[in-house]
């Protein structure tokens, strides 16, 4: 495969994604304001977490001085000079896409279109600002739309490996910072004073693990909840089970590498599968979650680039040069594309 094919794929299933986590975000925050009441409530003890997941608080206060709910909103979702609003993961989703068009069917193509077509419509506009929760639901649903078209329809080749390659690295990613949100909440629940039961709940609910939760422990344990969303390799959006799926990922597209060849990549995520595997919540919490966290998001963006480094960058530089060939363009497309080709690469974003 094409270098710049393999990296469009992976980045197209990345703003997907990341498309996906903002909705959750977006919906789970507001439910988690009428769930406190509205009476004498901050908004912005409510707000700001967000802005600290997504890592765009500095981006945010340049354009406003106070943090207030509907101008947080339409900054994470609307926003065209916010890189990584819904509205731009979205286009740039569809604009990968676009460039991949005769790699992917016909349905993946038409579900990203139409997705696109409506957050930039004259009707999600309307919706958001009169109906933002159902606005959200219906980007959930498209992204819903689009993983499971592209896993019905998609062959079990290199383009399948880095659809899931994309989607899991960029899951665990903000799942980590989910995480991270709670790391200075108590871990012990009423009649503690510094409890925050409502957080906890909402942090279920944004990854849509509520249920699953639920099934497994009916008590509302925040130890517990961290050792589910970190460590548990049976639900689909736990930090574990993704470093897993992405080591399965890069497994098939390294296949026959031996330990003395294996590519940085695996080796990364190898390493970190096991150390996730080996881990206590009692040592996580002993170490510190945010301390845990800032160690976990750095190893993520080592995959991250080990990735470029070794199906993108090195791909490009090992193959002969050809400038009358449309296969000499450039790689994946970026919401900011005027920044360093590197950085467009490393989309990761640093708290």
């Amino acid at each position: 495969m094409l270098s710049r094919v393999a990296d469009s794929i992976y980045w197209m299933a990345r703003y997907v994604e990341r498309a996906e986590n903002l909705s959750r975000l977006l919906l789970s925050t507001q439910d988690l304001l009428l769930d406190a009441g509205s009476d004498g409530v901050d908004e912005a003890q409510f707000w700001q977490p967000l802005l600290a997941t997504t890592g765009d608080e500095e981006a945010y206060f340049t354009h406003h001085k106070k943090i207030k709910g509907k101008d947080v909103t339409e900054f994470l979702a609307l926003r065209a000079d916010n890189p990584n609003s819904m509205l731009n993961s979205i286009r740039a989703a569809r604009e990968n896409a676009r460039t991949v068009r005769d790699q992917i069917s016909d349905e993946i193509w038409e579900s990203l279109n139409s997705l696109r077509l409506f957050v930039e419509s004259a009707e999600g506009k309307t919706m958001h600002r009169t109906q933002s929760a159902a606005y959200y639901e219906r980007v959930l649903r498209g992204s819903y739309q689009f993983q499971g078209i592209a896993d019905s329809t998609t062959p079990r080749g290199e383009i399948w490996h880095f659809l899931r390659l994309g989607t899991c690295l960029e899951r665990a990613d903000k799942m980590s910072r989910l995480l991270d949100t709670c790391s200075s909440l108590s871990l012990e629940l009423p009649p503690h004073a510094q409890a925050r039961p409502l957080r906890w709940a909402a942090l279920l609910r944004s990854c849509s693990a509520w249920h699953a939760f639920q099934a497994q422990c009916s008590k509302l344990d925040p130890t517990q909840i961290i050792e589910y969303l970190l460590l548990d390799e049976t639900f689909p959006r736990s930090i574990a089970c993704c470093v897993a799926e992405a080591q399965t990922a890069l497994q098939a597209l390294c296949a026959g590498a031996g330990l003395q060849g294996m590519p940085a990549p695996l080796r990364h995520v190898g390493r970190l599968r096991a150390d996730l595997a080996y881990t206590t919540v009692e040592e996580v919490l002993a170490t510190g979650l945010h301390e845990y966290i800032d160690d976990l998001q750095t190893r993520l963006n080592q995959i991250g680039e080990a990735i470029f480094q070794t199906f993108v960058l090195h791909a490009d530089l090992t193959m002969p040069p050809d400038d009358s060939s449309p296969d000499s363009a450039p790689g994946a497309y970026h919401a900011h594309a005027g920044e360093d080709m590197h950085i467009q690469q490393q989309q990761q974003q640093q708290q």
